[in-house]
């Protein structure tokens, strides 16, 4: 019985303790406003989520939109001029190359020139001579045999030949001229500044130039797709020869040597 008393006297001064205490908070409110922040985040963050995704999707509708044409490679295509460019620099690298093999040990450098496709420059003795290697649409004063070919030869369309023309060798310049369909091929190498110091080359020399194969590769994509405009009715004003350049002529120039 006494146990039961002391237990009985333990429950009540619990009782008494506890209803001497504040009243504990109500928490389903913070819960409620826990649960109505953490959805609201939820939200906030998908939200932010598709309004990235439709950004993005809207800035590469626009890009594509604005975007310039673009060729297989996904680059903008090539300008004409960039084209022109492009082939010129190849034709020139490749006749460079061919020159400086071919031609005589003492030329030790071969470079294009300054003066556009045509235009290179050797080196000789660390001396500097103009060449000129052109191929272009012949004027019309040299295409008259054309007209006038036998019936079973091969119109100048069909001719794929080099056909000889000019051949000139003197102190001040060594050429050799062809005709390649309708177009006019030449190489030259002029005597150095304003004819002071003679030709570097011989006639002879070009001619193992022309007569190998890669040389009438050079010439053939030429033809078919020109580089350069076509040629001067006069041969006298052609814009190539650095003596027409500096206002003298070869004439001029033979007599001031």
């Amino acid at each position: 019985m006494e146990d039961n008393d002391g237990i009985v006297r333990l429950r009540d001064a619990m009782e008494r303790t506890a209803d001497e205490l504040p009243p504990l908070p109500d928490l389903a409110p913070l819960a409620v406003c826990e649960g109505r922040w953490r959805r609201t985040r939820a939200r906030f963050t998908a939200g932010a989520v598709v309004c990235g995704v439709l950004a993005a999707g809207t800035l590469g509708v626009t890009v594509l939109l604005h975007r310039p044409a673009a060729d297989v490679a996904g680059l903008p295509p090539r300008t004409a001029a960039e084209t022109l460019r492009e082939r010129s620099a190849e034709h020139q690298r490749k006749a460079a190359a061919l020159f400086d093999e071919l031609l005589p040990a003492k030329v030790t450098d071969v470079s294009p020139g300054p003066r556009g496709v045509a235009t290179y420059e050797l080196t000789v003795h660390g001396e500097t001579f103009p060449l000129v290697f052109s191929v272009r649409p012949a004027a019309p004063a040299e295409l008259l045999h054309c007209a006038t070919r036998a019936e079973d030869a091969p119109s100048c369309e069909e001719d794929t030949r080099l056909r000889t023309g000019l051949m000139k060798e003197t102190a001040l310049q060594a050429t050799l001229r062809y005709q390649y369909r309708k177009s006019r091929v030449e190489l030259t190498v002029y005597a150095g500044f304003m004819g002071k110091t003679p030709v570097p080359v011989s006639g002879r020399d070009l001619s193992v130039v022309t007569a190998d194969p890669r040389f009438l590769e050079l010439v053939r994509a030429a033809d078919a797709d020109p580089l350069e405009t076509p040629a001067p009715l006069d041969p006298s004003e052609e814009p190539l020869n650095p003596f027409v350049r500096f206002g003298v002529s070869l004439e001029k120039a033979q007599r001031a040597r």
